[in-house]
């Protein structure tokens, strides 16, 4: 069964580039690329042999020329002409390692991101390599709240402030339904502590996140 998350990735990739999936596990963010009848390269790459294997049996049932599987680490064997690159159910630490060893970066167009931890860091990342956010949805699947980003060259210099890196730009401007029901949750513990602790130091801390809070969800 495709997950919702996987389904969101694919919606955010254009049919204009090449693909490469980093991490691709069984490949079945290329059985849905397949599926619609993607027509430009799609690499699906796997840095172990077990996976690999899985993904090599993905790509030769669907049996396509342009579909193709790759034995790496990351980026790094990588060609230019791969201009969109998807990181997905990776950690901020092994996504920004990929990234520094990626000697074609500068070749990269767009990034769709599934990263499971500091989103904050991962705009942040992405702003200070030359890209803005174009799109990007919260997911709830399986009890898990999940960022999908997509990011491109930032040709018009977009600036972003402190809540736009930490919660999205897009997530605030637009409030969809998930993103308000993540952060009314967090807005309820974060209260609940609050009420609950004697420390001053502490209680004006999460004061300070109620008010932010309240502030991205009004």
């Amino acid at each position: 069964m495709i997950s919702e998350r996987l389904k969101q990735i694919s919606n955010f990739i254009n049919d204009d580039h090449d693909v490469a999936d980093i991490g691709s596990d069984h490949g079945l963010l290329l059985v849905l690329l397949s599926n619609r009848n993607f027509s430009h390269e799609v690499l699906g790459v796997e840095n172990k042999i077990g996976p690999f294997s899985n993904l090599e049996k993905t790509v030769n049932k669907i049996a396509k020329n342009n579909f193709k599987c790759l034995l790496s680490d990351g980026l790094k064997d990588v060609k230019g002409n791969y201009k969109t690159i998807v990181i997905a159910g990776m950690g901020y630490s092994n996504l920004k390692n990929i990234l520094n060893k990626d000697k074609n970066l500068k070749s990269r167009e767009k990034f769709v991101i599934d990263c499971h931890t500091n989103q904050k860091e991962i705009r942040n990342l992405f702003y200070e390599l030359g890209y803005k956010v174009e799109d990007e949805k919260v997911i709830f699947e399986d009890s898990i709240y999940y960022d999908v980003i997509k990011f491109e060259i930032n040709n018009d210099n977009q600036t972003y402030n402190s809540l736009e890196l930490k919660y999205g730009p897009l997530n605030i401007k637009r409030k969809d339904d998930i993103f308000i029901q993540r952060y009314n949750k967090q807005l309820y513990k974060v209260k609940n502590l609050c009420n609950s602790i004697s420390n001053l130091e502490r209680k004006k801390e999460l004061e300070l996140e109620i008010k932010e809070l309240e502030e991205i969800i009004k």
